[in-house]
């Protein structure tokens, strides 16, 4: 136990990303008050795939579809004071917990999605979002 301690503690924490886009935000969340939104490059490059991916199946307004940051905002407001599902642990830096919530509604075309977040014990009033895809 004490080995896998220890080489944890050896390893550099995971970086966080150059092009993250950091924002303020208000909310309480399993009994924590948040104040900070981290957005993941990882979620803003699914964002353009789904983009193109719509731009040649449909040929309405985009707009509708992508999820900007003021529509982030938006959702994550919608958890405030709800119950999340935890989704996993982080198998190496174990304070680190993946969250999950739906529905969370667009209020632009009244679609449902399930947002999925980071949460790092560390820093409690962080929210890092990781993803957030439609919900059927």
């Amino acid at each position: 136990m004490t080995a896998n301690w220890d080489n944890q503690r050896s390893k550099k924490p995971p970086q966080e990303p150059a092009n993250i886009i950091t924002t303020d935000c208000d909310i309480e969340m399993l009994g924590i008050h948040r104040t900070v939104l981290k957005i993941s490059p990882h979620f803003l490059k699914r964002n353009d795939e789904f983009r193109v991916s719509k731009k040649t199946k449909i040929k309405e307004n985009l707009s509708n579809w992508l999820l900007d940051e003021t529509v982030i905002k938006e959702f994550v407001q919608q958890l405030d004071k709800k119950e999340p599902e935890e989704e996993g642990i982080d198998k190496v830096w174990k304070n680190l917990k993946y969250y999950g919530y739906q529905p969370v509604i667009d209020w632009r075309n009244g679609m449902a999605y399930r947002i999925i977040w980071l949460h790092d014990d560390y820093h409690p009033e962080i929210i890092g979002i990781i993803t957030v895809y439609p919900f059927e």
